[in-house]
């Protein structure tokens, strides 16, 4: 199974959640999105990513750093450090920002997070892909249609961030 693997779904719940395969219609998927990961527990593993030789990781993470409270400078380093990994190893990345909630303390920090984030990509050359514009409204804050539970997605979000993905030049 992991040796026709060309894209890997990196993250946490919101990415595990999805079935990749059949949203993005691709045989060659491994979701290693996991429950409760933060963006030292990607770092921690990121040797199974590099192990396998992905063609391109789909990276999203930093909500649950946030939940225990995790300074937004740590979360940057630990982000920056596994983009630097995988480009090391020349695996495309694509940064796929970190998703607003419904709950305004949270999404303080990821407007933070992401515009340290879009810079980093923008110096580097990193694709990324920012999903609030279409799964917020106009405070920034989750559309309750789009979530599950003000954190987690529903099949409709999941779809939707399929539809961004398959847009893009790789597939």
């Amino acid at each position: 199974m992991r040796q026709n693997v060309e894209i890997i779904m990196l993250g946490d719940s919101l990415t595990s959640k999805a079935n990749w395969k059949e949203l993005l219609n691709h045989d060659n998927i491994l979701n290693l999105g996991m429950n409760g990961d933060t963006t030292k527990d990607i770092l921690n593993r990121i040797d199974t990513v590099i192990e396998i030789k992905p063609k391109v990781v789909f990276l999203m993470a930093g909500i649950n750093d946030m939940s225990y409270s995790i300074n937004i400078e740590e979360i940057f380093k630990n982000y920056t450090d596994i983009l630097e990994i995988l480009l090391l190893h020349k695996i495309k990345v694509i940064v796929q920002l970190t998703l607003y909630t419904t709950m305004l303390p949270f999404n303080k920090k990821v407007t933070c997070l992401n515009k340290m984030l879009i810079e980093y990509c923008n110096k580097n050359m990193i694709e990324y892909i920012d999903l609030n514009h279409s799964f917020c409204d106009e405070n920034n804050t989750l559309k309750q249609e789009l979530t599950t539970d003000g954190l987690h997605l529903g099949l409709k979000a999941y779809k939707a961030w399929a539809y961004k993905i398959n847009q893009l030049p790789f597939f």
